[in-house]
């Protein structure tokens, strides 16, 4: 392989090293945030994070760290197909948990630990045996399948690795082609979920995504096994590692149009601004409330000096003041009792002709409330089922 060729792929994995990496952060930081975190509870997106560490572990094996056959290049090899399988198995989970939460109605979070358990073991099986049986080595600058034999070479990458891998790329596909024909098929009942077809149709997008890469790589690779490169066909090694050192940079950009990581990102963006706000305002509010008490203040102390110097010379004066008072005190009691016996009188009526518009209300209201206690059992049902996909 020519020296620019190398560099290339070379700067594809660390360029998907580094998003990946920012990426991870970004959504880490979310996580901890308590404003953003409910927006990121969603079963998909926690399989679309281990697909990207997966990914991120195997960008960085295409770092050149071994130039020749040795023990930590067998052991690169390994690490590397092993999350390279891994992210293929998080992506299939994903096409296979929106079939049965949508279609089947099956609780996803109940079913999220098996997803784990049972890609963590196929791993394990698929890769544990040729690593034992010494099949992982140097293989024309990289680590990767070696046997001097090609035949024996084809028979282990195609037994552990690419067979596998385009059955669950065609699962990915199958999975994806039921659940649109569910959707929109007239005769089936129409889920809650369906108001949610946005998310859907974005989380569709990564096992899609996966089945192109899965299947292009897995078919470079039968076709460099079965057909050993020679000086003339370089390119279609190229090729190869090119396919998969851009996994990491297309996951990585997948990702960050996420509805998830998007509305988690948009809450902090206006808990932000709230906050800024509110801080200001009470900064204002505090300020023109001391004002508020100064300037009565000052009222009240001019006003008491005028009242003293009122009552220092004038005392006759404010006696019969308070005389007078005392009776237009008493004058407007006895106006208002007989007011307020008027209106007793009256009441009886106005009460019974003010009943029949409020009862009428009431039942609007009612059914006003039913609506929409329904609409929000619907919603939040929606919204539960968004949690499990």
């Amino acid at each position: 392989m020519s020296n620019t060729l190398q560099n290339a792929i070379l700067a594809f994995g660390v360029a998907g090293v580094v998003l990946t990496a920012v990426m991870l952060l970004s959504i880490a930081y979310a996580v901890w945030n308590p404003v953003s975190r409910p927006h990121l509870n969603r079963v998909s997106f926690r399989l679309l994070v281990c697909a990207l560490i997966s990914n991120l572990t195997f960008a960085a094996t295409f770092i050149p760290v071994f130039s020749g056959p040795s023990a930590g290049c067998s052991f690169m090899a390994f690490v590397g197909v092993s999350n390279l399988m891994f992210s293929a198995c998080m992506f299939f989970c994903t096409a296979l948990n929106l079939q049965l939460v949508i279609v089947h109605g099956v609780n996803g979070n109940m079913m999220e630990k098996y997803y784990y358990i049972g890609s963590v073991v196929f791993v394990a099986i698929c890769n544990i045996t040729p690593y034992a049986a010494g099949q992982y080595g140097y293989y024309n600058g990289a680590c990767w399948f070696n046997n001097p034999d090609p035949e024996v070479q084809f028979r282990w990458l195609v037994g552990s690795q690419s067979v596998w891998t385009l059955l669950m790329s065609t699962g990915e596909v199958m999975r994806s082609t039921q659940l649109w024909s569910n959707i929109s098929s007239s005769e089936r009942p129409k889920p809650p979920i369906i108001a949610y077809r946005g998310i859907i149709i974005r989380i569709g997008l990564y096992p899609l995504l996966s089945c192109f890469l899965s299947f292009t790589g897995s078919i470079l690779d039968i076709w460099l096994a079965k057909t050993p490169a020679s000086t003339e066909l370089q390119w279609r090694l190229s090729l190869d590692l090119c396919v998969y050192s851009l996994r990491a940079i297309l996951y990585t950009l997948l990702a960050a149009g996420d509805p998830s990581f998007l509305r988690a990102i948009r809450a902090l963006r206006t808990h932000g601004r709230t906050t800024h706000s509110t801080s200001t305002a009470q900064y204002t509010a505090t300020s023109s409330h001391s004002m508020r008490r100064f300037s009565k203040n000052s009222r009240a102390v001019v006003h008491v000096q005028l009242e003293q110097g009122k009552q220092s010379t004038t005392w006759g004066g404010g006696l019969l003041v308070e005389q007078n008072s005392g009776v237009k005190t008493f004058e407007e009691r006895s106006a208002v009792s007989q007011s307020d016996a008027g209106a007793a009188k009256g009441k009886p009526a106005s009460v019974e002709q003010e009943q029949e518009p409020e009862s009428g209300l009431s039942e609007v209201e009612q059914e006003r409330e039913e609506e929409l206690d329904v609409e929000a059992q619907t919603r939040s049902r929606a919204e539960d089922i968004v949690q499990q996909i």
